[in-house]
C-alpha cells in the first residue's frame, strides 16, 4: 500500500503548465472514458467517488468496492445523443472480510458512418466502437482505522481498445482511497486518480487518455437523505463540480424508494445541459435503477441498470456494526 502513497503525493508534482485549464481544451482522445456507466451517478449529476458501494464501484473509485457484502453483479444499459448506445457489466466478489477482488467490461456502439474519399465520394461505412475491461482490488487498511473511522484502498487496470476506422489500444490504472466517518453525522471522503496511462494511437500520432483527479465528499444529515460533491481536476479544461442529493424512502422491510437529482457544472457551462434525475427501487437482492438527462441541442440520454446483491445489501452507515468489513473475525475486532 506504500505505492499507493508515493503515487499520490508525487501526482501535485508533475509539471502541468498546459494542462487542467480550458486552453487544453481537445488534447485528450478516448472521450467516451469520461461517459458515466451507473445511472444512480447520473442522475447525482456525476457525484460518485464518494457514494458508489456496489460492483459498479471499480468503474467509479475502486476503493468502494469494500462496501460489498459477499458479492455484487450490476448491468446497465444507456442510450446516449444521436442514437449512441454503450453497456456496462461488472462482477465484485468479497474474498477475506477486508478485501474485495472484482471485473468489468464497457462496449460503446456508434452505429454506421460513411466513408468518403477526399472528393466526398462514399465509398462504404465503418462502424466505431470502444471496449474496456478492467479488473480491480480494493482493501481495508485497519492500520488507519479505529471506532470511529475506517479506511479503504481501491486500485483498477483498463485494457482499452477502440476503434474508429484504425483500431488503438491502451492501458491504463485507477487509484483510489476512501475514509468513512462513524460521527453523528456520518459522512465520507474520497479521493481518485482515473486513467493514469498510455495514450491512444489510431495511425501515427499517440494522444493522451482523459486523466483526471478527483476529490469527492457524501454527508448523510437523515438516514434518508444523502448530498454528494465531486471536485474534478481533468486533464483537458478547467476544474469543475459535479453535484447531487438522494432521498430514500422506506417502503418496506426489504423495500425502498430513491429520488435523486443533480448539476455536472462543466455541461452546464458549455451549454451541453447538465441537470438530470432519476429514481432507484431496491427489493431486497434486487436493485433498479433509472436516470434521465437533457443535453439541449444534442437530444436526450437515458440509462437504467440492475443490480444483485448478496446478502441483503445494508449501507455501511445503517449496519448493527458500522464497519466497512463484512463479518469482521473476532480476534481483529478486538
Amino acid at each position: 500500500m506504500k505505492f499507493f502513497i508515493i503515487i499520490f503525493l508525487l501526482i501535485p508534482h508533475l509539471r502541468a503548465e498546459n494542462y487542467f485549464s480550458s486552453d487544453a481544451a481537445g488534447i485528450t482522445s478516448g472521450d467516451f472514458l469520461n461517459l458515466d456507466i451507473n445511472p444512480r451517478v447520473i442522475a447525482l449529476g456525476g457525484a460518485q467517488t464518494a457514494v458508489i458501494d456496489d460492483a459498479s464501484a471499480i468503474y467509479s473509485n475502486p476503493a468502494g468496492l469494500i462496501e460489498i457484502p459477499k458479492f455484487s453483479i450490476m448491468l446497465s444499459n444507456a442510450s446516449y445523443v444521436e442514437d449512441i448506445k454503450y453497456q456496462f457489466i461488472s462482477y465484485a466478489q468479497r474474498i477475506s472480510y477486508d478485501s474485495v477482488i472484482s471485473v468489468s467490461g464497457f462496449i460503446t456502439d456508434i452505429g454506421s458512418i460513411e466513408h468518403t474519399d477526399i472528393n466526398q465520394n462514399i465509398i462504404g461505412k465503418f462502424s466505431p466502437k470502444d471496449k474496456v475491461i478492467t479488473v480491480g482490488y480494493s482493501k481495508g487498511i485497519t492500520e488507519f482505522s479505529d471506532r470511529e473511522t475506517d479506511v479503504s484502498m481501491g486500485i483498477a487496470y483498463k485494457y482499452i481498445n477502440s476503434t474508429i476506422y484504425h483500431t488503438a489500444k491502451a492501458t491504463a490504472f485507477d487509484m483510489g482511497i476512501r475514509v468513512f466517518k462513524f460521527t453523528y453525522i456520518p459522512y465520507k471522503l474520497s479521493f481518485l486518480m482515473q486513467n493514469l496511462g498510455s495514450g491512444l494511437r489510431y495511425d501515427r500520432e499517440s494522444v493522451p487518455i482523459p486523466l483526471k483527479f478527483k476529490i469527492g465528499s457524501a454527508i448523510y444529515p437523515f438516514p434518508s437523505l444523502m448530498f454528494a460533491t465531486d471536485i474534478v481536476l481533468p486533464k483537458n479544461d478547467s476544474y469543475y463540480l459535479n453535484l447531487g442529493t438522494e432521498l430514500n424512502l422506506k417502503t418496506g422491510e426489504n423495500a425502498s424508494f430513491a429520488l435523486r437529482g443533480g448539476i455536472n457544472t462543466q455541461k452546464a457551462k458549455h451549454g451541453t445541459g447538465g441537470f438530470s434525475f432519476g429514481f432507484g427501487l431496491n427489493l431486497k437482492f434486487l436493485s433498479i435503477d433509472y436516470s434521465f438527462s437533457s443535453m439541449k441541442d444534442l437530444g436526450n440520454a437515458s440509462n437504467i441498470s440492475l443490480s444483485f446483491d448478496f446478502p441483503i445489501k445494508e449501507p455501511v452507515f445503517e449496519r448493527k456494526e458500522k464497519s466497512i468489513y463484512f463479518h469482521i473475525p473476532k480476534e481483529k475486532a478486538e
